[in-house]
């Protein structure tokens, strides 16, 4: 979630190049005439992307950040992150279906049961495994109890 808050935020104002590397620094130098000057279009990209490089570290807690200290740019920032956090495994999909298919209302109110649900169902979809719609409904519906069976049905 994290991800997608910052992606669209930064894709918001147009920057998100700056995240995938498909806004490449242009050269450090520019050629007028027979002399070789300081490219202003660099200054430019490299303002930018320092202003993104600080942004996405004051967005990390401080047991994150070392993952990053290496990382030169913005690109290279997201990809340490992308390639620690974004890479689900199939136990942990696995883990997520379990806990769908345990969950159960028992004395918890309706919308505890509901979010709890719904969370797990959000979890899933943004590993990139979604439950199908119908299924999702059909899960909610089998873990209310006898007293519910007049609204499941």
């Amino acid at each position: 979630m994290w991800s997608l808050q910052i992606h669209a935020l930064v894709d918001g104002y147009e920057l998100a190049g700056y995240l995938d590397g498909s806004t490449a620094a242009p050269p450090l130098t520019t050629i007028t005439g027979t002399t070789s000057v300081p490219n202003p279009d660099f200054a430019i990209w490299k303002r930018q992307d320092r202003l993104l490089f600080s942004a996405l570290l004051g967005a990390m807690s401080p047991s994150v950040q070392p993952l990053v200290s290496r990382a030169t740019t913005t690109a290279a920032v997201w990809e340490a992150l992308a390639s620690t956090f974004a890479q689900h495994s199939r136990g942990h999909v696995q883990g997520i279906k379990t806990q769908i298919k345990v969950w159960t209302k028992g004395i918890k109110t309706i919308d505890e049961y509901i979010r709890g649900l719904v969370i797990r169902f959000d979890e899933l979809a943004a590993l990139g495994k979604p439950m199908d719609h119908e299924d999702q409904i059909e899960k909610i519906l089998e873990g209310l109890p006898e007293d519910f069976k007049p609204v499941a049905d």
